[in-house]
């Protein structure tokens, strides 16, 4: 009697596991049972010995499961009642209501669940604070400060960014260092990757004998990938620029504005590579261009908050009398994103 109870149990719990979902892993492991969530490049697994368990989005290669799931690809593309299926090891289909759809990597995907994905009409707030510092003494009193932030907020077709810039520099408690940037972006998708943009932005750099900059300008721009592990996009437009200077000749001029924005995770620690730059060419006067870039690399200390190294250069072809073409510095600090 207890054999022929064991064998029930046993057929029972093979019966089970043949139809449990499946997960396939970049090591080979395979864990049956069934998708709870993806989310923030996390996805959560109810394994039929172990449990619920957590893995890094990264690592996942293919899902089957039993249960439809709401699937957001990025802020404009959704799927809706999905079941997932895999075909060897490689392929991975999503058989949704609207079409059989082949996923080449799960990296890209923002978040699956099985309940309704948040509504459209709320922001999806972002940003990020970069603070570097330096206080030196001896023969030569140094103090430097750098501050950076960022902050975006979308909804639907919708997406507004500011950002503002700050940089001091004494020695000997003289300021030879005053450099100050804000800048506002307002974007309107067309499609889930075309947008429009309009852009406005005020700077002034004493030192750089620059006591205004201001830029009105528009154009379009793609957005190659807004996910947890890669971001980029590539905007293009014309622009007006007013520059007022101290020591020299004022300039109003139509100008050409290029700017790029990437980051990229590159390994299950959390480590990252950004790059983002912006170049401008005035019409006014031949060769008269300048690019501004900040690249570089963070990785996660506690929580949100981030050590950062980065590379800051920027390049006038023709500065102003008594100022330099290059201005580059290295800059190790903290970063706080959220």
């Amino acid at each position: 009697m207890v054999k022929f109870f064991i064998r029930i149990l046993s057929v029972a719990l093979f019966c089970h596991l043949a139809d449990a979902g499946v997960l396939l892993l970049d090591n080979g492991d395979r864990v049956s049972g069934e998708l709870i969530v993806i989310a923030d490049g996390q996805l959560h697994w109810q394994s039929d010995l172990a449990g619920e368990i957590v893995v890094q989005q990264v690592n996942v290669v293919g899902i089957d499961a039993r249960d439809l799931f709401e699937i957001e690809l990025d802020a404009r593309r959704q799927l809706s009642q999905c079941q997932l299926q895999m075909r060897g090891d490689q392929q991975q289909l999503l058989n949704c209501k609207e079409g059989i759809a082949q996923l080449n990597t799960w990296k890209l995907v923002r978040k699956v669940s099985a309940r309704p994905l948040i509504q459209h009409d709320v922001w999806n707030n972002t940003g990020s604070i970069d603070v570097a510092a330096k206080d030196s003494a001896g023969n030569t009193d140094e103090q430097d400060l750098d501050l950076n932030f960022k902050m975006s907020a979308r909804r639907q077709s919708q997406r507004h960014t500011i950002l503002g810039k700050y940089e001091e520099q004494r020695q000997n408690d003289i300021k030879t260092q005053d450099d100050r940037k804000f800048e506002y972006q307002y974007d309107y998708f067309v499609s889930d990757k075309w947008f429009l943009n309009s852009i406005a932005s005020l700077e002034r750099n004493v030192f750089q004998d620059l006591s205004s900059r201001k830029l009105i300008g528009g154009g379009v721009g793609y957005q190659f990938f807004d996910t947890e592990f890669i971001q980029l996009q590539v905007d293009a437009g014309l622009g007006y620029i007013q520059e007022i200077y101290s020591s020299d000749t004022d300039r109003h001029a139509l100008a050409f504005r290029e700017s790029t924005d990437f980051n990229y995770k590159l390994n299950k620690l959390g480590l990252r590579f950004f790059h983002r730059h912006t170049l401008t060419q005035l019409f006014d006067q031949a060769g008269d261009w300048r690019i501004d870039s900040e690249t570089g690399l963070k990785m996660p200390v506690v929580g949100r908050l981030n050590a950062q190294a980065k590379l800051r250069f920027n390049y006038t072809h023709i500065p102003a009398d008594d100022a330099d073409a290059l201005d580059r510095v290295w800059l190790f600090g903290v970063n706080y994103d959220w």
